[in-house]
């Protein structure tokens, strides 16, 4: 398994694709790893070479003291790019993914060839919707997570979808 040594822990990384390829690097939502991207990777390789890593506290990633910052998420990106020796990129991020994305844009815009946001905003929800789930998840662990992943696949996804493609939703 691929791994870039931060200062404080290993991101964990998978590139696929042409070795002489543009890069493309995907970022993930909240509370998935790289393996949210399985399915579009092999569209993806047919023009690109593909970077998908473990966000920092996901997958299998470095967990280090939250809370966590955009730009610290951010700056990980730099920092996996860097010791890629990947100077500019293409970068696609899926809700939290997509605000790294914002934060890349804004203040290392020279690193990026294009830049898609998806499904995310310039601010996600508010204390009042977040603090109540992250103190779930402090006194519940693993239960809490399970609850929260199947809460926010029902309003994603229908129950009939949901069900007929467990690995998709």
């Amino acid at each position: 398994m691929p791994f870039v040594q931060l200062a404080e822990g290993e991101l964990h990384y998978q590139l696929d694709g042409p070795v002489d390829a543009p890069v493309l690097v995907l970022s993930n939502s909240l509370g998935t790893d790289l393996h949210m991207w399985d399915i579009q990777v092999p569209a993806f390789t047919e023009h690109f070479r593909v970077l998908r890593f473990d966000t920092r506290g996901h997958g299998k990633s470095l967990v280090t003291e939250g809370p966590y910052s955009i730009e610290q998420l951010g700056r990980d990106v730099i920092a996996l790019l860097d010791a890629l020796e990947i100077s500019r990129a293409h970068f696609c991020g899926l809700s939290m993914g997509g605000l790294i994305g914002q934060w890349l844009g804004i203040h290392a815009g020279e690193r990026l060839q294009r830049l898609v946001v998806c499904n995310t905003a310039a601010r996600i929800g508010t204390p009042e919707i977040w603090n109540p789930r992250i103190e779930t998840v402090l006194r519940d662990g693993a239960a809490a997570m399970v609850a929260l992943r199947d809460a926010s696949i029902a309003r994603w996804f229908t129950a009939d979808f949901a069900e007929a493609n467990p690995h998709q939703a």
